[in-house]
């Protein structure tokens, strides 16, 4: 059930992400509280598990003041609820997985489409394609 919800909310924040550069605070409050209310009544090593699954966008989210907003406050808040989801060690690789993509794309844009280095892109549906790639490749058997 948690990768269906990861998903959903994953899906809403790319598209907005997209469209408007901006994660709202209205989709974020209802999973992170559904994230916490499941891992409370998991009980305390779920609990234990989403509270440090979310010190990955916590970090992504102090990095954030201390870039002068290259970093977005709205992508640490996602991982810290994708964190309450999957733990930090999931949500690491999440994080990890959607840096590598979204530098793989940054690269070939800025070679072969000649973007300038300073153009700024979504990262939602990278972490979006992360999660995807790692959930069919675990499914699988290929990660």
């Amino acid at each position: 059930m948690s990768t269906i919800l990861v998903t959903f909310f994953l899906i809403i924040c790319a598209v907005t992400d997209i469209r408007a550069r901006v994660i709202h605070i209205w989709v974020l409050i209802p999973f992170a509280a559904a994230g916490l209310i499941s891992a409370a009544f998991s009980g305390e090593e779920a609990l234990i598990s989403g509270a440090v699954g979310a010190l990955a966008g916590l970090f992504l989210f102090f990095l954030s003041f201390a870039t002068g907003g290259a970093v977005g406050e709205g992508d640490g808040l996602v991982l810290m609820t994708t964190g309450v989801y999957l733990g930090f060690l999931m949500n690491l690789r999440l994080l990890c997985s959607a840096l590598f993509l979204s530098a793989v794309v940054s690269v070939g844009a800025v070679v072969i489409k000649g973007w300038k280095k300073d153009r700024e892109l979504p990262f939602m549906p990278f972490l979006l394609a992360a999660f995807i790639f790692i959930k069919t490749g675990d499914h699988f058997g290929l990660i």
